[in-house]
């Protein structure tokens, strides 16, 4: 009888613990989606400004090597958002980590969430 009361303590006591980290979690993992967005926004401000006739030198010296960096930094972290959700257990399909490209779906804007991604908001 006491080990089972023991027992119900520590459940009692640790589902909350682990209720808790979860819900941190989940709040890192909504901070990366809104990241991911940011830095697919600067991958579309660069593909643009690249394409400006009045580019400066040295965003057409320097913009392409950061453009192809940005776009490899878009795959991993979609791949870790991936990763992410996963370990959540939320569905593993996210389009933007398999696309890679900057070009894919982006997660749906959590609800509450103070973040404008339009343009002049930046």
């Amino acid at each position: 009888m006491k080990k089972f009361l023991v027992m119900v303590l520590f459940m009692f006591l640790a589902s909350p613990v682990w209720a808790q980290s979860g819900g941190h979690a989940s709040v890192g993992l909504g901070h990366g989606e809104e990241g991911y967005l940011h830095l697919e926004e600067m991958v579309k401000h660069l593909e643009f400004s690249l394409k400006m006739p009045d580019a400066s030198e040295e965003l057409k010296t320097h913009g392409p090597m950061a453009l192809q960096h940005a776009k490899e930094a878009l795959k991993h972290y979609g791949e870790a958002l991936k990763h992410g959700s996963e370990s959540l257990g939320r569905p593993a399909g996210m389009p933007m980590a398999e696309e890679g490209s900057g070009g894919g779906a982006a997660p749906q804007q959590e609800e509450g969430s103070s973040h404008s991604h339009d343009e002049g908001s930046h």
